[in-house]
């Protein structure tokens, strides 16, 4: 509504000049035309003669210097700045739809952390898919311990004293983590 008025209010102000302008060079246009009278420019490198004007039917003449007429015609022209007029539409937001392809990333494999307590001490291993890994370990007070392999296809840790040995492996069979605990005591039926 703002730029209607706006765009009115210019178209107005436009037309009012304009209609003044014509009006001024109406003022000065006469009913009779007056009698064309030729002119002579002087179009030479010799800027500096003078240009000479004769009046129609009149021979000028050797004794008399030519008549010089000059006759000028002012126009005016009116220039008017309308100032730019922009109109803005303002439209409600297109939604757009943006799809996003499924990520795949290939996460970590989940481990899971298994303690095992045997006679002679206790062993923690990590298992992963188709790995393990020996987290930890700790003999029992009186015994000894010995890894024999930490992973990542299998895990075995032994634990001795005088009077018993304790064995734990743990390895991967057809996809499953298999643990196996061996306990042999020593003593009298060595």
């Amino acid at each position: 509504m703002t730029y209607a008025l706006i765009w009115l209010a210019v178209t107005t102000t436009a037309v009012f000049i304009a209609a003044a302008a014509v009006g001024s060079v109406r003022d000065h246009v006469t009913e009779t035309p007056t009698a064309m009278v030729p002119t002579t420019t002087n179009t030479s490198p010799l800027a500096d003669s003078p240009t000479t004007t004769t009046k129609a039917g009149l021979t000028p003449s050797t004794s008399e210097p030519p008549t010089t007429t000059t006759s000028t015609t002012t126009i005016a022209v009116s220039t008017t700045t309308v100032p730019n007029v922009s109109t803005t539409t303002t439209q409600p937001p297109t939604p757009t739809t943006t799809t996003t392809p499924p990520t795949t990333s290939t996460a970590p494999p989940s481990t899971e952390i298994r303690s095992y307590d045997l006679v002679g001490g206790s062993v923690t291993v990590e298992v992963g898919s188709n790995t393990v890994h020996l987290a930890g370990a700790s003999p029992k007070a009186g015994f000894s311990m010995e890894v024999e392999n930490s992973g990542p296809e299998k895990v075995e840790v032994e634990f001795k004293n005088e009077d018993h040995e304790s064995k734990f492996s743990g390895r991967f069979e057809d996809g499953t983590f298999v643990p196996k605990i061996e306990e042999e005591p020593h003593g009298e039926d060595d």
